[in-house]
């Protein structure tokens, strides 16, 4: 599977310092975007795409590179807009690193420490007095960590663009839905949120969730068939290479036995 050939690069690639930077400067930049609002039709839906940089972070990084790498770069932007920020603020780059960890132990085939640290969250809901008040309100995280153990257990194995992309998809959706979670949960904990605001957004977090974990997943999905494609050419030219030493030695060998007949015809 071309995924466990990317998996295998990322850990024999020496990291140096360059690439953590560049990973850094990345995420600050991208923490400066402008948020999306009001999307496919929907009043209030604000759709912010750093924490797609998160979970980008812990695919092309790892766990715990990916996981620095997020984090610095959140924190520097939380430092310089707000010079005495609170305490949410300043968390808010654990909830990003998150998601660097969650898709960093699923492309180093560790899915299931993933979905581990992914129920620690959705328990941690209903440790909260609001979480136990709108105990639904997890739903579709629920739902989509479901759907993973199912796809994890029956189709792991399987080959094909078709289940690397829902692989991928799958991946980055636990990490962007770890992120809010946390998120969530120190909200309901610091703030004092009335119930009805968690549930005004009950149906629409969902479609906010997956438009960012698509993002993200189309930019690494895209990034492996690269990957694939150069494999195969590279395949290819060495076909070529060794087919092309086969004839010359097949000619060599039939020059010598030209060569050898002559002589013992004289």
């Amino acid at each position: 599977m071309i995924i466990d050939i990317y998996n295998n690069l990322i850990k024999k690639r020496k990291l140096t310092l360059m690439y953590l930077l560049s990973a850094i400067v990345a995420t600050y930049f991208a923490s400066w975007l402008p948020d999306f609002e009001n999307l496919i039709g929907i009043e209030g839906a604000r759709i912010s795409s750093v924490v797609s940089f998160g979970a980008l972070n812990g695919f092309l990084l790892g766990p715990f590179w990916g996981a620095i790498a997020s984090f610095a770069g959140i924190m520097g932007h939380v430092i310089i807009r707000d010079q005495s920020p609170d305490m949410f603020h300043l968390l808010t780059p654990f909830f990003v690193a998150m998601a660097s960890v969650v898709t960093g132990l699923c492309i180093s085939k560790r899915e299931k420490a993933a979905m581990v640290l992914f129920s620690i969250l959705i328990l941690g809901w209903y440790i909260t007095p609001i979480g136990r008040e709108l105990f639904y309100w997890p739903w579709f995280h629920i739902l989509v960590l479901g759907g993973f153990i199912l796809f994890h257990h029956k189709y792991r194995n399987r080959t094909g663009n078709v289940y690397t992309f829902a692989f991928l998809l799958f991946t980055t959706l636990i990490a962007i839905l770890a992120d809010h979670l946390a998120g969530s949960i120190t909200a309901a904990i610091l703030f004092d949120i009335p119930p009805q605001m968690f549930a005004s957004v009950v149906t629409i977090y969902p479609i906010e969730r997956i438009t960012l974990a698509f993002a993200a997943a189309a930019i690494v999905y895209l990034l492996i068939i690269a990957l694939q494609s150069t494999l195969m050419e590279s395949e290819t030219f060495q076909d070529k290479v060794e087919h092309k030493k086969r004839d010359e030695l097949f000619s060599y060998v039939d020059d010598v036995k030209d060569l050898i007949d002559k002589e013992n015809s004289k």
